[in-house]
């Protein structure tokens, strides 16, 4: 780094920094820092306020690093995000996890996966609730007298969110190879205080994929493709698996990885 020791103002004003308003200087108001020639920087300053704000859209207004240059606190304002730690993940990062035990299947047909808790189907337990038999789950579901089945497979929506990654573990009962696909779905669910409350509508896919030669002898690991990743606050999300082969029952486990927008 150079000095400025012996050396006239004349010949080193560019290199000095000042606020922009010369005749108050440091005010009530948050002042723009300059350098010499005027050229602002993405410094404002106040008596009890510090403000960073770009000129221009940058993925790196600030930024944190360590000795070695890692980054460590990233604040993105072009794509409107914080990223922290070694490995840069939103601040806002969240896991959402979808989980099931013995879903006893039809060939073909779009099942539920319940949100959170490990939850088991059978008689006195918890209920198989179908998604259609399309290649995409239905788009739309009254749930009718059923509605009490369907509260743990829905996940509320609190607030807008990215969807980052979707990650399954599967496995089934089985030595017989089966073909799994897989669907995350966001709904509109309304709400409005009538009979009506529950029935979702308006269903988009907003991750799928699939697991081919799933048996009880392997646990398969399958990276969803992302297909919408906004979802909107007030929407509510649901998983779904299909045992495209056979009646084999389904183990599953799906990890969502989201941040809030």
């Amino acid at each position: 780094m150079g000095s400025l020791a012996g050396k006239s103002p004349a010949n080193t004003y560019k290199s000095l920094l000042k606020v922009a308003d010369e005749t108050n200087g440091v005010s009530g108001t948050v002042s723009v820092i300059e350098d010499g020639e005027g050229t602002a920087t993405c410094l404002k300053v106040a008596p009890h306020k510090l403000k960073l704000q770009p000129s221009t859209d940058n993925n790196q207004t600030f930024l944190v690093e360590t000795v070695n240059g890692t980054d460590l606190f990233l604040v993105d304002t072009l794509n409107d995000l914080v990223k922290v730690g070694a490995s840069q993940v939103s601040a806002t990062t969240q896991l959402l996890t979808f989980s099931a035990y013995r879903i006893v299947p039809t060939a073909g047909t779009h099942y539920y996966v319940p949100v959170q808790g490990m939850a088991e189907f059978g008689v006195g337990t918890a209920a198989e609730i179908t998604g259609g038999t399309g290649t995409d789950p239905q788009t739309s579901h009254d749930a009718g007298a059923t509605t009490d089945e369907l509260v743990n497979m829905l996940f509320n929506v609190p607030f807008n969110m990215t969807i980052d990654a979707v990650k399954v573990l599967a496995s089934n009962d089985s030595d017989a190879d089966c073909v799994y696909n897989y669907h995350l779905m966001s709904y509109d669910m309304v709400n409005d205080g009538t009979t009506n409350d529950g029935n979702l509508t308006n269903g988009t896919v907003l991750a799928d994929g699939q697991a081919t030669a799933v048996d009880r002898n392997v646990l398969k690991s399958t990276d969803l493709t992302i297909q919408s990743s906004s979802v909107a606050s007030g929407k509510v999300i649901a998983c779904f698996v299909e045992n495209e082969t056979n009646t084999n029952d389904i183990n599953i486990q799906v990890q969502v990885k989201y941040h809030i927008a």
